[in-house]
């Protein structure tokens, strides 16, 4: 049972870590974006909207990249909690 949970412990761990690098890959084209739709805003007020929509958006998206890129740093460094 033990090497069960070994195994999947460090399946779980490799997962975390490909996710982080593929959110630190992502994360500097969504901050070019989010401030590319920053700094459109205004003008139109039918474009204001969607910028706003997509202003907010992109900084969700940002905030998960940035999770996640964390969490793959800890899983890299072994700091990560074993999950239950």
């Amino acid at each position: 049972m033990d090497d069960w949970k070994a195994g999947l412990r460090a399946e779980m761990r490799a997962i975390d870590i490909a996710t982080g690098e593929a959110a630190s890959a992502q994360l500097p084209d969504l901050l070019r974006r989010l401030s590319r739709h920053q700094a459109g805003l205004g003008g139109n007020p039918v474009l204001s909207l969607y910028r706003r929509w997509r202003i907010r958006r992109l900084a969700r998206a940002v905030a998960d990249a940035r999770w996640h890129a964390e969490q793959g740093r800890l899983a890299r460094r072994g700091g990560l909690d074993p999950r239950p």
